[in-house]
């Protein structure tokens, strides 16, 4: 009985040897391939990923390897179907392992940016939000919203940003997501909600450009709700960020025509 354990254990170390050596062989093959990929010779980086994914699937490599086939594919290669079908395998294969979650968020952004299939990809996005994963979850959860926008689903998009930003509310998508709830309070005539989203925006300011579009969007708000000397002011601390000087210096020579008419 004790020989026939050592046996056991023996053939068990032996197994373990041969995986940790297996192991070894398939990071020193990622670690060139991905030396290719850097070095921009994407379709040898290509060919050394699959053949790694294919001479060892156990590895904890397989499912990085393909998910970066897939993504060179559409980015580089333009092979957009193929790159579509290499992220499937990815997802069939390794369903549970770490890059499912960022494989499926890229399947949804190729229906979208690859196809302007924005049906598909809010199906895509949909199962992607599904993940724990916080950063795809964010993400899938911004995007969503964004195409279901598109698609003139203004209150599903509505909802589905707030979602994001009570979720995440110091997420790094959340100034866009509530720039973006600001426009869509604003497009229903929603004056009051869209300057506190506005606002909201600007407290989570990161992004300088987007902080100039939000305080336009802002004294636009606030000119509708003829608040124009408070519309004034932003437009003018604007004036020398805004990208387009001749169209602004109008608008606050058109405010300040309003505001003197208004005071006679």
């Amino acid at each position: 009985m004790a020989r026939k354990a050592a046996i056991v254990f023996l053939l068990c170390a032996l197994l373990l040897i041969g995986c940790d050596a297996l192991d070894k062989k398939a990071a020193t093959e990622y670690e060139e391939a991905t030396r290719r990929w850097n070095a921009g010779d994407y379709q040898a980086a290509v060919s050394m990923y699959i053949e790694l994914a294919k001479n060892h699937p156990f590895s904890p490599y397989a499912d990085n390897a393909l998910y970066w086939v897939g993504v060179t594919q559409f980015l580089y290669l333009g092979q957009t179907e193929r790159a579509l079908q290499t992220l499937g395998l990815a997802l069939k294969k390794y369903p549970h392992r770490d890059m499912a979650p960022a494989s499926q968020l890229y399947i949804a952004q190729i229906y979208e940016l690859g196809y302007n299939d924005y049906e598909r990809a809010i199906v895509e996005y949909r199962k992607a939000a599904e993940y724990s994963n916080r950063e795809v979850r964010e993400k899938s959860l911004y995007s969503l919203a964004d195409n279901l926008f598109r698609l003139g689903k203004i209150d599903e998009a509505g909802e589905t940003w707030a979602r994001q930003v009570k979720e995440f509310p110091n997420g790094p998508q959340a100034e866009l997501a509530y720039f973006r709830l600001g426009t869509t309070a604003f497009s229903k005539g929603r004056l009051d909600d869209a300057e506190a989203y506005y606002r909201k925006a600007l407290k989570k300011s990161t992004d300088n450009e987007l902080a100039v579009k939000t305080k336009f969007a802002l004294a636009g708000c606030l000119e509708a709700r003829e608040e124009l000397s408070e519309s004034l002011k932003l437009y003018k601390e604007i004036e020398p960020a805004y990208p387009n000087r001749e169209a602004i210096q109008i608008k606050i020579k058109a405010l300040e025509t309003r505001i003197m008419k208004k005071s006679y």
